[in-house]
């Protein structure tokens, strides 16, 4: 893969603040949508948010990330990259200040959405970033770097929760945005060096991606994207729920959950750098995902859900990094922001409208068995969709 130069005067950086700054960009947004569900009862007590509100809190970020990274992909390929993340992080910054001092729930709202708007200016251009610096080991860098999600998640429910029982969530909320703005200036100082992919676009927009590969990778990260939260948002509920488990242990098998999933992302993306494999380990998430979903569908419990609990989280969850290293191996040169644009947006929309799709077809005929059973069965569907549509794609290729 070969990469350009870096800034004229700019030494290109190296591999750990690439990684370092793009993995701590993702976790600067994740640590902000997250974190409202972890200071929610803060919130309920101050602003008198009821509980479908609260979730709507965090499906707005998904939605603002949708609508930007479209427009976010096609600057970071116009203007570069640092331009963009740098960008983006300060609105980021400027927005969760406003939520923090939020007088009413429409204000708070309205500051999510724009988190998200600036939430859609990340991927873009770290995928171009590390795609630029990396010519080995993509899959393995690309998977450390997507490890900012579990991240983020990770810090949001540790360190939040203490500061606004301590003195309030309005200064843990804002204490957020100190994140966002380290790393906007660790990436001026640090990637104004970085190497971008040189090419020309081809004419009809597309990269070097043809039309069956971007809408195969698209419908499979459209589908993992949207049961991943459908595990994240129902695991703990339905433990409670239906096999009466407390909240407190229920809480911490999606803690097993959250944390196989970093360790998930590493595996995979190393497993992926081998070559021809980006496509099977792709497959084989959703494979595995499938088969623990099944598993949970036909009544697994006890002990049974820890294990299930740890591999779901590393399939459905881990698959991310590996996705990206693929966009990045089938765009070609000089659209990669572009392409990382358009099928993120996708990709949120998947997230934000799978769990309340599944919830409410479970919740009419009152069965989490239907849920589960519905979750393994679109994991199925998108292994054969990533499958069949690249297959299809090389074939037709290797004919002209």
């Amino acid at each position: 893969m070969a990469a350009g130069q870096g800034r004229a005067g700019a030494a290109a950086p190296g591999p750990v603040p690439v990684v370092a700054i793009s993995l701590w960009a993702l976790a600067s947004g994740t640590v902000v949508s997250v974190g409202v569900g972890a200071l929610a009862p803060e919130l309920r007590a101050d602003l008198g948010f009821s509980r479908t509100e609260i979730g709507v809190l965090t499906a707005l970020v998904s939605v603002g990330a949708a609508i930007a990274s479209r427009r976010a992909g096609r600057l970071t390929d116009a203007l570069g990259p640092v331009r963009v993340l740098f960008a983006s992080l300060l609105l980021m910054a400027a927005a969760t200040l406003v939520g923090a001092v939020a007088p009413a729930g429409p204000v708070l709202m309205g500051a999510m959405l724009v988190i998200g708007l600036a939430y859609g200016g990340v991927n873009p251009p770290t995928n171009v970033v590390v795609a630029g610096q990396m010519s080995r080991r993509l899959g393995f860098y690309m998977s450390v770097k997507q490890t900012g999600v579990p991240v983020g998640g990770f810090l949001a429910g540790i360190v939040l929760p203490p500061i606004a029982v301590a003195v309030s969530w309005r200064l843990a909320f804002g204490l957020t945005s100190i994140v966002a703005v380290s790393v906007a200036l660790a990436s001026a100082l640090w990637l104004r060096g970085a190497r971008t992919l040189r090419g020309e676009a081809r004419a009809d927009g597309a990269g070097g991606i043809t039309r069956l590969e971007l809408t195969s990778i698209t419908a499979f990260g459209f589908l993992m994207a949207g049961l991943q939260w459908v595990f994240l948002a129902y695991l703990v509920l339905y433990l409670t729920e239906r096999q009466d488990w407390s909240l407190e242990t229920a809480g911490l098998a999606l803690s097993v959950g959250t944390a196989c999933s970093a360790g998930g992302r590493v595996f995979w993306g190393w497993l992926s750098d081998r070559p021809g494999r980006r496509i099977p380990v792709l497959v084989a998430t959703a494979v595995v995902s499938t088969g623990t979903l099944a598993a949970i569908a036909l009544g697994a419990s006890g002990p049974a859900i820890w294990p299930l609990a740890g591999a779901t989280g590393a399939a459905l969850v881990g698959w991310n990094g590996v996705f990206h290293a693929l966009l990045a191996d089938r765009a070609g040169p000089g659209a990669l922001g572009k392409v990382s644009g358009d099928v993120m947006a996708v990709v949120f929309v998947g997230g934000t409208s799978l769990p309340p799709l599944f919830g409410l077809i479970s919740e009419q005929v009152d069965s989490w068995t239907l849920l589960w059973a519905l979750a393994a069965g679109s994991a199925a569907v998108a292994a054969a969709v990533l499958h069949v549509g690249l297959r299809v794609a090389d074939a037709r290729a290797r004919a002209r």
